[in-house]
């Protein structure tokens, strides 16, 4: 028998079902928080919480507010606690009315990324009115790319629900958008509630998808750790590295103990196989 090359391999691996994320080269991640989810211990001890965060392992937060700091403020504590700041969110009203004001304030945290968390149900209520939106996100990307950064757009459920005409908002979005202008951050969680597979989207937006929010769906329909819930967390690590997404943030909306939750969660995620772990630096 020949020598077997990846040339030779990919068409056999394709006879035998193999999937191109079974193949991909896995890469090195750094663990990731998303601040929402510690927002009153972050209130109420910005310097203990952060501390506390750090110790657990997380290496990398995305601001969810500014606890009643200002930016440089926040950055400094999280700097005090080694915590990188790879994106950061920028409410649609800024994106829209305060360009200079986002810019500078993801440049003062460092960030490569700004996200929109989300769009005010009155800014979105007919097709139209979402093509708008779609717009106003697409002007604002093509600016931040001029200045080095690129602009992310994080879905909740509602993207899912289709107008009169049959099209959802995020068909409009990925129609009325250009790829370079406005990438995903998709959260899994809420695509799930949203009726979609989380992987199969993935698959299907890989060339969108730029940052992820890991937030387990409970089968009582409530945001859970990381596998205590339905979802198939390892499958959607290993699908967002192969398909190239660069910073994957736990989240969870609610929890009783949120400093439990997030410790919960990372140990799941250092849990699993050796090549989609995430690393400690």
């Amino acid at each position: 028998m020949g020598t077997l090359t990846r040339r030779t391999f990919l068409p056999l691996a394709a006879a035998l079902g193999l999937s191109r994320d079974a193949l991909a080269q896995p890469r090195a991640w750094l663990p990731g928080l998303q601040l929402y989810t510690v927002r009153d211990a972050l209130a109420a001890d910005p310097d203990g919480t952060l501390r506390r965060v750090a110790q657990l392992g997380y290496l990398e937060v995305e601001p969810g507010g500014m606890a009643g700091m200002t930016a440089s403020e926040f950055q400094a504590r999280l700097k005090r606690h080694g915590l990188a700041v790879p994106s950061v969110h920028a409410g649609y009203d800024g994106l829209r009315d305060d360009l200079d004001g986002v810019l500078r304030e993801a440049r003062t945290f460092g960030a490569r990324f700004v996200s929109c968390p989300s769009v005010d149900a009155g800014e979105r209520r007919t097709a139209d009115d979402w093509k708008r939106v779609c717009g106003t996100l697409a002007r604002a990307g093509r600016t931040l790319r001029g200045h080095g950064l690129a602009l992310a757009y994080h879905n909740h459920d509602y993207e899912f629900v289709p107008y009169a005409g049959g099209a959802t908002p995020f068909d409009l979005l990925l129609r009325e958008t250009d790829p370079e202008d406005v990438r995903l951050e998709l959260d899994v969680y809420w695509a799930a509630k949203g009726g979609l597979d989380p992987v199969r989207c993935l698959r299907d937006n890989a060339s969108r998808v730029a940052l992820l929010h890991l937030k387990d769906l409970g089968r009582d329909g409530a945001t859970v750790e990381l596998g205590a819930g339905v979802l198939a967390m390892e499958q959607i690590v290993r699908t967002a590295l192969a398909i190239g997404a660069k910073h994957l943030f736990v989240e969870q909306d609610d929890s009783a103990d949120p400093l439990r939750s997030i410790e919960i969660s990372l140990r799941f995620l250092e849990a699993l196989p050796a090549d989609v772990r995430p690393q400690r630096g």
